[in-house]
């Protein structure tokens, strides 16, 4: 494995049992992160986005595969985990200590680790008030509590950070700014992020390259502007058109025909061919294997062309 990997995840499968049978919400999931590079994983509700980053982290185990930090393989939650990963989630408030104030939260992970942190300094460095410090969550905003996940994630200056829907809870107005920063932390300490989202606008802004997710399986993973403007795989293309844009103000896009299948049944064949308009006889009978062009992989047999 090259030292430019910082997170490799190879055929990473998760399963949660369940009434009526087993659901794999991680299905043969492979990804790489490079140094100073921003993976952005898209996806519906329940394709298994938040499974993959709680994997990463060691908070869920895996049935099969494996996921490994810079070389060494993740097992469990550790104290050490917070040198290598921070976690931004979505929702400021639940993720901070209520009865704790806020400079205590950011100083944890040091904690964890014996290590001695300022918590003033990473205040300004998140753009906040040093004084805050000794301020509790709910005398902030959402958006300067952020800020404090923000600064609690790269308190230990981790090689990786994923950041899990980090802009979801926050205002429009607020939201620029919170992607502005990270933009602005990755260029200063050369970290990667694995950027988990549903929000297309803010992934073309912050990715490098995207992964988009469908029941549990990646179906295509390629640099930002070749997904976003040639897109091979039919649910690609369905996601991207699906997502608000200026000329499709007061019109609603079509859904894709047919029903998501039941992920407690096994799947035969490609798992979109039951609402893909591309779908033939061999879709519907045989699981397509990648296909890679240069720098974008994709499993399908029929893919979009221009």
């Amino acid at each position: 494995m090259s030292s430019d990997v910082v997170l490799d995840v190879q055929n990473a499968q998760v399963e949660f049992a369940g009434h009526g049978g087993s659901i794999r919400a991680l299905d043969g999931v492979s990804l790489q992160v490079n140094k100073g590079e921003t993976v952005a994983v898209v996806g519906e509700s329940g394709c298994g986005k938040t499974t993959l980053a709680r994997a990463v982290l060691g908070l869920q185990q895996l049935k099969g595969g494996s996921i490994s930090l810079q070389g060494e393989s993740v097992r469990g939650t550790t104290r050490r985990m917070a040198e290598k990963v921070g976690i931004v989630w979505q929702d400021p408030y639940a993720s901070l200590n209520p009865r704790w104030t806020v400079g205590k939260s950011v100083l944890e992970p040091g904690v964890l680790t014996g290590q001695e942190k300022d918590a003033r300094e990473i205040f300004t460095e998140v753009g906040l008030d040093p004084q805050m410090v000794t301020r509790y969550p709910h005398q902030l905003s959402g958006g300067q509590r952020q800020r404090v996940a923000i600064g609690r994630a790269l308190l230990l200056k981790p090689p990786l950070v994923i950041c899990d829907e980090p802009t979801a809870a926050l205002d429009l107005s607020i939201r620029a700014q919170i992607l502005n920063l990270l933009k602005n932390i990755q260029d200063e300490h050369d970290c990667s992020f694995l950027y988990i989202s549903h929000d297309l606008t803010t992934v073309r802004f912050l990715a490098d390259r995207v992964a988009v997710m469908y029941l549990g399986q990646i179906v295509e993973v390629g640099l930002v502007e070749q997904i976003f403007n040639d897109p091979r795989h039919p649910y690609t293309k369905a996601l991207l058109d699906s997502a608000p844009t200026l000329d499709k103000l007061m019109h609603l896009p079509d859904a894709p025909p047919g029903e998501i299948p039941d992920p407690r049944e096994k799947i035969v064949g490609c798992r979109f061919a039951g609402r893909c308009v591309n779908a033939q006889d061999r879709c519907r009978n045989e699981a397509p294997s990648f296909v890679t062009e240069g720098e974008r992989s994709y499993q399908c047999f029929f893919p979009v062309r221009k």
